[in-house]
Order: structure tokens, then C-alpha cells, then sequence
């Protein structure tokens, strides 16, 4: 199955959880809000969240400075 995390295209051969994948690509980067197809996703939803094929998933984080 595709999908799209920040425009990059990826593959996947299983069922896999939101939370799963934020755990895999973005465990370092503290917080952060997720869009999937254009619509925020609270934090709350992350573990009911299964992605589906052509998702399109966008992860931003703040940037402290000034």
C-alpha cells in the first residue's frame, strides 16, 4: 500500500497504526501536529488511526527562535 508522509511517497505491506509510524519516524522530535488529507487529527485519535492507501499525511513541528 502507498501513502505520502510530508510528500515523500511510502510503502507499506500491512495494516499500520498512526501511532506506529510516528513512533518509527518521528520519536525524536518531541512535539508535533498531524494533518491527514488536509484535516488535523488531534492527539487523542493518534492510536484509532489505521492509514490508508494514498494517505496523504503531513507531520509539522514548531520551531523555537524568534
Amino acid at each position: 500500500m502507498n501513502f505520502y508522509i510530508n510528500g515523500e511517497k511510502a510503502v507499506t505491506t500491512s495494516d499500520l497504526k498512526l501511532t506506529d509510524l510516528l513512533k518509527e519516524s518521528f520519536s525524536t522530535r518531541g512535539s508535533y501536529a498531524v494533518a491527514i488529507n488536509g484535516e488535523f487529527v488531534p492527539k487523542s485519535k493518534y492510536k484509532t488511526i489505521i492509514i490508508n492507501s494514498e494517505d496523504k499525511i503531513e507531520v509539522v513541528s514548531p520551531h523555537p527562535g524568534g
